[in-house]
């Protein structure tokens, strides 16, 4: 596994924008694997508390449950603008994530972060890769991400609108407003440039009307509202990222109980659009 010094996100960013690669790949560029991995990295925390605020997090002595995520962001980045990738990065979708949380990471407790990218999967929508995350510590596996990302065909679109899901009677509901700037606080704290989250006039040049908000923010708000009626020790954040959400935004979050946790909808101002579905669990 290669090693990788961190590296700051504007040479890469610069690498995505003009990068000329194809958004799937041709036949027989499957089956490959690229990995990374960065030594002694811990939260800065002017970054850490500015995540806090805009997650919705209380301060604590422990790393959020989704934040060894931004820690690895830059690894991430690595991967995806590596000359290795078939597939150009921007345009890339987020399609699912799970989080296993094995441990509590105390905020000042350095890690190790191993990050390993492979594909692809043909679908109907186009083809799939799959970004691995592990955050070690002490020189135990104490994290681990799973997130499932799509590179679209090109006459593909969108796919049609999602079909409202029931949730069961009697789901507890919350509302926020979420304010145009979400997707730019965000992405100061996170690191995660990607114009689409910036302003209204970047995104549309990527095909949306208006910026959208980081599926990651979404999950991590969820989970800031969530995590505090689970029980301590490890636990499992499982997602489904259904439909973007366009800044600024009126959201409602209804959960309800499942075995061992709780499952959760983040829908649009109406409830009929589903954004987010998953659940979040105690891990046996």
């Amino acid at each position: 596994m290669r090693a990788t010094r961190l590296p700051g996100p504007w040479t890469r960013y610069a690498r995505a924008l003009l990068s000329r690669k194809p958004r799937v790949a041709a036949p027989g560029q499957g089956g490959f694997t690229l990995e990374r991995r960065a030594a002694g990295i811990v939260a800065a925390p002017p970054r850490l508390a500015a995540y806090r605020a805009v997650c919705g997090f209380d301060a604590g002595p422990d790393l959020p449950v989704t934040y060894p995520h931004v820690l690895a962001w830059p690894l991430h980045l690595a991967l995806l603008t590596a000359p290795e990738l078939p597939v150009r990065a921007l345009g890339l979708v987020h399609l699912r994530n799970r989080i296993d949380a094995l441990r509590p990471l105390p905020a000042r407790e350095p890690l190790e972060l191993r990050a390993r990218l492979s594909g692809l999967r043909e679908t109907a929508r186009g083809q799939e890769l799959d970004l691995l995350t592990e955050a070690w510590a002490g020189g135990e596996l104490a994290w681990v991400e799973e997130a499932v990302l799509l590179a679209r065909r090109p006459g593909a679109g969108r796919g049609p609108p999602p079909v409202p899901e029931a949730d069961p009677s009697g789901a507890g509901e919350r509302r926020w407003e979420v304010p145009g700037a979400t997707g730019r606080r965000y992405a100061r704290a996170s690191g995660d440039l990607n114009p689409i989250h910036l302003s209204a006039l970047t995104a549309r040049a990527f095909g949306f009307e208006r910026a959208i908000a980081h599926g990651m923010w979404s999950l991590a708000r969820i989970a800031a509202a969530l995590g505090p009626a689970l029980p301590p020790g490890p636990v499992r954040l499982d997602a489904a990222f259904k439909a973007p959400v366009l800044l600024p935004a009126t959201v409602t979050l209804r959960d309800w109980p499942v075995a061992g946790g709780l499952g959760f909808a983040l829908r649009d101002r109406t409830g009929t659009r589903v954004h987010v579905l998953g659940a979040f669990t105690a891990r046996t």
